[in-house]
């Protein structure tokens, strides 16, 4: 079966999806042939390519809902063609927008041969808002060829409680400063600026504590997050690192030692998952979240990291302050995400679950 993949979203593009898509296709080895269609492709656009390239595909695999999954729909009414359709936390959020845009989706969903999700809070979502019957979660993947060392000092990964959380040892700080990183885009939803309010707590009540935060990313929040460091006199901590090639990335991960992304939660543009999470945990990096759906499947509170309630920056600097004063905490959180990572987030277990339908 000819399986052709219409999208807007794909390497060498940078974002989430991207990387998804390009994973995947990747994995099936060129079984996936790939067209990628302009930014803000119309969804008549798209379903007149469908048309008209009808005998080049068995099946369409698309990646948004609206507009290409809507031009899969109704194509699909002339070609007669299945189509699968990978859904996202914001793509599904925006899909709720009004009455109009819920209908389509459910149109395009429930027409659909499979739907998959990237997270099991996404999946209930879907199933519960548009009556999906045919579903499945298919989580983002690190690759399998990616190498990263765990904790310089591992030690054997056990299962920590609140109440082991609560009253762990906490050490003296080193005379190195803790590095705390976010790889992002500069947009709200990301949590930049909380983190920078979190440091400014942290230097008023700890000022021994020492901190330094690389961001990592670009995007139209950049001038406010260089406005709000200066305001907060934290230049000598922060740094902006604008332009991160992929062969630089991991070095940034590998010298990091707490990866930090208090993402905030909003009905449409949300986080559904979040890749970078995995990233840092293939690295062996704990990572403070907020904790919010999908977000908790990625980074597991007491076991792979810290998730604070959305919002709450006090609690932020909390986490921030007590990892980064227990060491043994952190390598441990470190090893179990790493642990974790390539035992479930590799590609021969999450896009092998397609193999029955894209193989």
């Amino acid at each position: 079966m000819k399986t052709r993949l219409y999208t807007t979203d794909y390497p060498p593009a940078r974002g989430g999806v991207a990387r998804y898509l390009g994973g995947l296709v990747r994995y099936f080895q060129g079984s996936i042939g790939v067209e990628v269609a302009p930014a803000g492709t119309r969804w008549w656009q798209a379903a007149r390519w469908f048309v008209t390239h009808r005998a080049e595909y068995d099946q369409l695999l698309v990646s948004h809902v609206l507009p290409i999954g809507t031009a899969a729909w109704m194509a699909k009414f002339v070609t007669r063609k299945p189509y699968v359709v990978i859904v996202h936390g914001m793509d599904v959020g925006f899909a709720k927008r009004n009455a109009v845009k819920r209908f389509v989706a459910g149109c395009v969903l429930r027409g659909a041969k499979l739907v998959v999700a990237n997270s099991m809070a996404l999946e209930r979502e879907v199933t519960e808002a548009f009556g999906v019957e045919r579903s499945m979660v298919v989580y983002p993947c690190v690759r399998e060829a990616d190498g990263a060392p765990a904790a310089e000092h591992p030690i054997v990964p056990t299962s920590v409680g609140d109440a082991d959380l609560r009253s762990g040892h906490l050490e003296p700080c080193s005379s190195a400063p803790i590095r705390l990183l976010t790889v992002a885009r500069l947009v709200p939803r990301k949590g930049h600026l909380r983190v920078l309010d979190a440091i400014q707590i942290l230097k008023a009540r700890h000022p021994e504590l020492r901190l330094s935060y690389e961001i990592v990313g670009d995007g139209p929040e950049h001038e406010q997050i260089a406005s709000h460091i200066r305001d907060l006199k934290l230049q000598d901590v922060v740094r902006i690192t604008k332009d991160m090639t992929d062969d630089r990335l991991p070095t940034a991960y590998e010298t990091a030692d707490i990866f930090i992304m208090p993402v905030i939660s909003d009905a449409l543009d949300r986080e559904g998952f979040g890749t970078v999470y995995l990233e840092a945990a293939l690295h062996g990096v704990p990572s403070i979240a907020t904790w919010t759906r999908g977000v908790d499947e990625a980074v597991i509170d007491g076991k792979t990291g810290l998730l604070v309630a959305d919002g709450h920056v006090d609690d932020l600097a909390d986490a921030i302050y007590f990892l980064s004063t227990d060491l043994s905490l952190r390598q441990q959180l470190g090893v179990e995400a790493r642990a974790r990572c390539v035992r479930e987030f590799v590609p021969s277990v999450q896009f092998e679950k397609l193999r029955y339908v894209l193989g």
